[in-house]
């Protein structure tokens, strides 16, 4: 399948601190249609110095995203981070959603299951790649490295809105651009809501904590969502995040 270039990316403005074995049903990594505009995302351009960068699929994607993100990398990164600021970048392609923190790409995936009892089940994957040379910690509790609120609607009833809590012991975990790192967690986590036949889920995830070799440890509040109906042959959707995020 010959992929077209990326779809311009949307761009963060500066952040403000604002079990048992299961049955697999399917897999997704489905991108969003367009990047949203969120209190955290605006238009950004793509040029680079040189020129136009060409996004060839059939070659080696990752690679010319991250050409494409050093190409556009402002030179005044370093000194926002040192500030306490951060830029959030969304890539849709044709692998998913790519998103950039700062010199680093992280790419989300889903894969739906039941359990023993008939609920639905989420392992949400994250692989994550330094671009800028530089290394990163990712902050991992107990469960994994996401934060994941969110909803749940039943035809006719009032939406069941649900939190999260870190817990138990927390580790930071390298990041290079050496070799991509996965990170796994399953939803529902402790405490949280079982999703049945014919409800809608709307996950809210982001990250505990990520850090680079000069920063302070800093939560990501809102990273991507998950959508998914729990129907036959459910695919979840990961999209940036939605203007009605929290609602």
């Amino acid at each position: 399948m010959s992929c077209a270039p990326s779809a311009a990316p949307a761009k963060a403005p500066t952040e403000q601190p604002s079990p048992a074995a299961a049955t697999d049903l399917s897999s997704a990594e489905a991108p969003a249609a367009a990047a949203e505009t969120t209190p955290e995302a605006s238009p950004s351009a793509t040029a680079s110095g040189s020129g136009a960068i060409e996004l060839d699929g059939e070659d080696d994607l990752d690679k010319d995203i991250a050409e494409l993100s050093r190409a556009t990398l402002g030179a005044d990164s370093a000194k926002q981070s040192e500030h306490g600021s951060r830029e959030i970048v969304y890539r849709v392609t044709p692998q998913g959603l790519v998103i950039e923190v700062n010199g680093i790409h992280l790419k989300p995936a889903a894969k739906v299951a039941r359990d023993a009892k008939g609920a639905y089940t989420l392992e949400l994957t994250l692989t994550a790649e330094s671009f800028d040379g530089r290394q990163y910690w990712l902050s991992q509790p107990d469960e994994g490295p996401f934060s994941v609120a969110g909803k749940i609607e039943s035809k006719g009833g009032k939406p069941q809105r649900f939190g999260d809590e870190r817990t138990g012991t927390v580790r930071e975990e390298v990041v290079t651009s050496a070799e991509p790192r996965r990170f796994k967690q399953r939803w529902p986590g402790k405490g949280q809501p079982q999703l049945r036949s014919g409800q809608a889920l709307t996950l809210e995830v982001g990250l505990w904590g990520v850090r680079s070799d000069s920063e302070q440890q800093r939560a990501v509040r809102r990273l991507f969502e998950v959508k998914l109906l729990a129907a036959n042959h459910p695919e979840p959707v990961i999209t940036p995040p939605t203007l009605d995020w929290g609602n």
